[in-house]
């Protein structure tokens, strides 16, 4: 499986990172690994890194995989830092995918991982606490 995760309950947290190749069935087992440790709990954010990862899903699956997460994720804010203009272009789908079916806080997608944490760890956000 090419992604890792750490669970940081102080930083209201989670750090997820990609590489290689993924596909839909592996967001599937991330989300599911997640959602089974014991670290995990809702409305925690999340900073996924997929600098190093290709990822190229069709339509299909991502729907799939959407329908999955629907009522499961209960999630604040989320991250994806991207490498490459495709990953960036599969992540907006992703986000127009998940628009009505996923609950958070807000999404998105950013080149530099410096970015993405600020943009996580900032209490200013107008309904985004």
């Amino acid at each position: 499986m090419p992604f890792k995760y750490t669970i940081h309950p102080e930083l209201n947290l989670i750090r997820q990172t990609l590489w290689g190749r993924v596909t839909a069935a592996e967001l599937r087992d991330l989300a599911s690994s997640m959602w089974a440790d014991p670290a995990y709990r809702k409305k925690l954010n999340i900073l996924a890194d997929l600098r190093t990862a290709e990822v190229d899903i069709p339509y299909d699956d991502m729907m799939e995989y959407t329908r999955f997460l629907s009522g499961n994720s209960d999630i604040g804010r989320q991250a994806i830092v991207v490498g490459r203009s495709l990953e960036f272009g599969m992540a907006r789908m992703y986000e127009q995918l998940t628009e009505n079916n996923v609950s958070r806080s807000g999404l998105r997608v950013f080149f530099e991982i410096e970015e993405a944490e600020r943009w996580l760890t900032r209490e200013d956000l107008p309904g985004l606490s």
